[in-house]
């Protein structure tokens, strides 16, 4: 958000408040009859993690093993303390005048062997006593059986995916029945089912966190909905007449409002899986799942080869036992998505997966976002339409809104949920004027609790609850005292609706013009002279003819053909682009987009197919000369690479960049190529990205050749490589300069590392350190070697763990003068950005021990409100290229950078508006860096045309050009992008409101 916008959108609120505080109100009445409460849920508040006979759950498990999955770090382990605070949380209730408090039991506190064997007497002790206390001030309970805390034991014999867990939960579900059926009336099976079993089995967002796509998801989901059924018969049967309570299930349900009007039956699929998948087997007249899921999941699971539906069948008596089985329609509704599909969403989700499944694509407007929160979205309108909706389909079945709520960063005046909680009651009431049957709300939540995976950032509740207190001091905001009075009047005062929403839609109209302002603020920027454009491939990602006239078996062969299959899809580098064979046309797309240079690399083993100088194989040094020669022809520069990852197979089986004598192959392999094409090449990279060689190779298992020594091997190869490169730089200089002119570099990843706060600044030092700090310090600090803190924290981590000597190796004085200033310039390879951080969340089992993660000791995230790509580690941050650019700039005396790579990746297709946007924010970052005398020298946007993306083989797109895969020709087609690319080398500018007529076919300009 800008400035401006940020000013006016806070002005607006002050507006709107001061509105409603001078101007005449509409007040609202509810129906007398109408309740009102608040709602919790045990993991969240209770605390007391293993206290009085409580066992282990799923959340104390995750929380406690995999504290990474969690934003801030933390765990429910105090949480609100409420075990031991209950009558304080009652009393809030009181000053509140809630008619209900809808709470969760604790499976695992109440039986802690997860079966009715044992029943753990403290456990049925506090919920006796909050439920006594409650009802001894009018309050009534109501009860969530299951609210996302499984036992661990019954997860690690499947948990929801297990169909005997039907049979489990009804045990547990009897069992609660029996012990507080006297006293509570309402009950609530399961809340929320698409996000116990979407979000826990098909992703890491819950516990357990298992992200396995498209199939134990729908396991879940029969299992849960049998169970729920089972249950409330049980009820239904055995305890009704007796306990005279109400039964049923929480869904929730968001809205997918259509983007266009062709994008209805996307809307209406969206809500049919995202939502109906759980209500439409109760609620509907004929049962069942809904029938575009069973259609499209189908259909899918055919394509993909499975030899039936991954969604399973229900038989006709579960559907005739689920249906009709609550009292109630639960709904718990925070927010509205717009929904789209169009051509490129098919496989631009992982496959199979849900989202590929529902292959839809979901988008908010910016003005949606109120407060400093993204996590709720502002759309009251898409409530009603919700509500209308489930009135229309199933027949106006009484509902009790079970959640709804707004999410804040903290502080006790919180307009923002003031407003939220009015604007969606009104929305509420509008329904219900319409004959939606509403009979309860339920404000989410009573207190600020523990988030899930968002910990303790994001806040919901109508009190404050103070995490720095010891006593967890709980006091009312605002919105409690709103509440507060919309429940003892039953009337809800506001804004009169025109002058609300005329403020609303003018607030609107001023942030979407804002918006697009912050599109088209830009004027156009002048590009500075001396700044060269280009594009970069690699041999194994573009050439193919793996194994054609002499080439030899590298790494990438090796492992793109080993079962079972190490890549995306099976997929392989044995014909990729195949540049080997088509490089006229990959020059004719160098000059279609008028290119200053082209960095491509060599294949080691197409030259040398011995991997030595002995045999020098001639039909690869003649493919590499026509290549140069046809650049060449056309003034474009060959930048080449003489190692992107693709070691010959021979020297990886005696140990690779972990031997030290790989130092003298490297060397030799150099020379080989400076003798062949020095004569024409000016500019030479040594090694692309050696951190990705080293740890991604050696310690990461992310790379070929696919070990997985971390703290150890990846730190062989590094001080190998590093020397590798010296010696060959100084062998340039020595033996070839003098005939040749040209320069010796290395090309770098760099990604930046920005502190979570000023308390973190030394975490996010230590990650860059460890990150690209390897690489660059040895070579372009004054003192050179590895960096100091990597040094000493290695060294006495390899100490404590046994270690005789450290575990990254030393330099000797003589190596470390060897490195120091062994680069003309220096590459740099960027293209995202992430928060780093270190608290107490990081303990020794966070990574393992010994690792390169576990030496730096800090932890990272992508902030949710960035943009991102096709690659899920790809994030748009063109903040962070400037604040590196510059860190570069003054840690390394201002030196020579190429920016030898900068890209995003899609999924497909030709109109690639977000690559366009991406590289324009990104270069505009550049030219800032320059104009405060950063030494930038060339750009190259990564890549030419679509290629072999390594481990993801061809499912990520990074081309300026697209590349048919289906067709044997491999047929490369501009994209958007390319014409974009090709106007700012052309004009030497920079501007945001350039759109090309893509109709037109790319052509050559004169003088290329």
């Amino acid at each position: 958000m800008s400035l401006n916008r940020a000013i006016f959108t806070t002005f607006c609120h002050i507006v709107l408040i001061s509105q409603c505080s001078t101007q005449p109100r509409q007040v609202r009445k509810f129906p007398k009859e109408f309740i009102f409460g608040t709602a919790t849920s045990s993991y969240q508040i209770e605390g007391a993690w293993k206290a009085d006979g409580k066992s282990e759950n799923i959340w104390d498990r995750m929380t406690h093993t995999r504290p990474e999955l969690i934003r801030d770090g933390t765990n429910g382990d105090i949480a609100d303390n409420s075990y031991y605070l209950y009558k304080r949380d009652v009393e809030m209730l009181r000053e509140l005048g809630a008619d209900f408090y809808r709470f969760s039991l604790s499976w695992a506190r109440i039986l802690p062997t997860s079966f009715p064997d044992k029943i753990n007497k403290a456990g049925v002790a506090y919920y006796n006593n909050l439920i006594n206390e409650l009802l001894k001030y009018n309050i009534q309970p109501m009860v969530t059986i299951y609210h996302w805390d499984l036992p661990q034991k019954l997860q690690e014999l499947g948990g929801w995916a297990n169909p005997n867990i039907v049979d489990w939960y009804a045990d547990y579900a009897r069992t609660v029945f029996t012990l507080f059926g006297d006293r509570v009336k309402y009950w609530i099976t399961i809340n929320e089912p698409h996000l116990v079993c979407h979000y826990s089995y098909g992703d890491t967002f819950l516990a357990p966190a298992l992200d396995i796509k498209g199939v134990p998801e729908y396991l879940c989901a029969k299992n849960l909905l049998v169970a729920h059924a089972t249950a409330y018969h049980i009820y239904d049967k055995e305890f009704r007449s007796k306990q005279q309570g109400k039964i049923f299930i929480s869904f929730s349900a968001q809205w997918y409002e259509p983007l266009t009007k062709r994008d209805t039956k996307a809307a209406d699929e969206a809500n049919q899986f995202e939502w109906a998948q759980y209500s439409h087997p109760i609620y509907s007249k004929t049962g069942d799942f809904p029938p575009a899921m069973k259609r499209r999941i189908a259909a899918r699971s055919a394509e993909q080869g499975f030899p039936r539906s991954r969604l399973p069948e229900f038989t006709q008596d579960e559907i005739k036992l689920i249906r009709g089985s609550s009292d109630i329609f639960g709904l718990n509704h925070y927010f509205t998505n717009y929904v789209n599909r169009n051509e490129s969403v098919y496989r631009y989700y992982e496959s199979p997966s849900f989202q590929d499944d529902l292959a839809v694509f979901y988008s908010v407007l910016p003005e949606w976002t109120i407060g400093e929160s993204n996590y709720t979205k502002f759309v009251p309108w898409g409530f009603y339409k919700l509500l209308t909706q489930i009135r229309k389909d199933y027949g106006n079945p009484p509902i009790f809104i079970t959640e709804n709520g707004f999410a804040t960063r903290g502080g006790l005046n919180d307009d923002d949920r003031v407003l939220y909680y009015t604007e969606y009651m009104s929305a509420m009431l509008d329904a219900m004027e319409e004959g939606s049957d509403v009979r309860a709300y339920t404000p989410w939540s009573l207190m600020d609790n523990y988030e899930w995976s968002s910990g303790y950032i994001e806040k919901f509740g109508l009190y404050e609850v103070d995490y720095s207190s010891p006593q967890l001091t709980r006091t009312p905001r605002k919105s409690a005292y709103l509440m507060k009075e919309i429940f003892r009047t039953h009337a809800l005062r506001r804004c009169n609706n025109t002058q609300l929403y005329g403020l609303l839609l003018f607030l609107a109209w001023v942030a979407f013009a804002d918006c697009k302002s912050s599109v088209n603020r830009h004027e156009i920027r002048k590009i500075p002279d001396g700044i060269m454009f280009g594009t970069a491939t690699a041999s194994y990602q573009v050439e193919g003819a793996w194994n054609e006239d002499g080439k030899s078996e590298n790494i990438w062969d090796r492992l793109s053909h080993s079962e079972p299959c190490a890549i995306k899809n099976c997929d392989t580098g044995d014909i990729a682009d195949d540049s080997y064979h088509q490089y006229e046309r990959d020059v004719e797309m160098m000059r279609e987009l008028g290119l200053d240079f082209y960095r491509f690399s060599l294949s080691w083993s197409r030259i040398l197919p011995t991997s030595f100088p002995d045999k020098i194989n001639e039909k690869g040094v003649q493919y590499y000369n026509n290549l140069i020669d046809e650049m060449l022809k056309y003034n474009i520069q060959p930048m080449v690479t003489l190692y992107h990852w693709d070691l010959p197979q021979k020297l990886q089986d005696m140990g690779g960049w972990t031997n030290p004598h790989v130092v003298d192959w490297f060397t030799d392999y150099a020379r080989i190529v400076f003798e062949l094409f020095g004569d024409r090449v000016k500019y030479w990279f040594t090694f692309n990205e050696p951190k990705e060689v080293c740890y991604q190779g050696y310690g990461g298992a992310s790379m070929a050749p696919l070990y997985n020594i971390s703290g150890y091997a990846d730190y062989l190869c590094a001080k190998n490589l590093l020397i590798s490169h010296a010696k060959t730089y100084h062998m340039y200089k020595n033996e070839f300069y003098e005939s040749q002119s040209g320069t010796v570099g290395i090309a770098i990843s760099a990604s930046w590392a920005e502190p979570e706060s000023e308390a973190h600044a030394e975490a996010a030092e230590d990650a860059r350190q460890f990150e690209h700090g390897l690489y660059i310090n040895p070579i372009f600090s004054k003192d050179g070697d590895f960096p100091a803190v990597m040094r000493e924290r290695i060294a006495a981590k390899s100490f404590e763990q046994g270690f005789f000597r450290s575990r990254l190796p030393e330099f000797s004085p003589e190596e470390v003068e060897l490195i120091k200033g062994s680069s003309d310039f220096l590459g740099i390879n960027h293209y995202s950005s992430s928060i780093v951080y270190r608290n107490a969340s990081l303990t020794s089992s966070s990574f393992p021990s010994p690792s390169f993660y576990d030496d730096v000791g800090t932890l990272s995230y992508h902030d949710s409100t960035w943009e991102g790509a096709a690659s899920s580690w790809l994030k748009v941050v063109p903040w962070g290229f400037y604040k590196l650019l510059t860190k570069l700039r003054t840690d390394y005396n201002n030196p020579p950078i190429y920016i030898t790579e900068n890209g995003f990746s899609t999924r497909g297709g030709l109109d690639d508006d977000s690559r366009i946007s991406y590289y324009r924010q990104y270069i505009d970052a550049m030219l800032d860096a320059v104009d405060e005398g950063s030494d930038v020298r060339t750009y190259t946007a990564w890549s030419l045309m679509d290629n072999f993306e390594w481990l993801q083989g061809y499912t990520e797109r990074f081309g300026l050009y697209e590349v048919d895969y289906e067709d044997p020709k491999r047929t490369r087609t501009a994209r958007k992008s390319a014409y974009v690319y090709k106007e700012i080398i052309r004009s030497r500018q920079l501007d945001y409101h350039y759109e090309p007529d893509t109709t037109l076919p790319i052509t050559i300009d004169e003088g290329h």
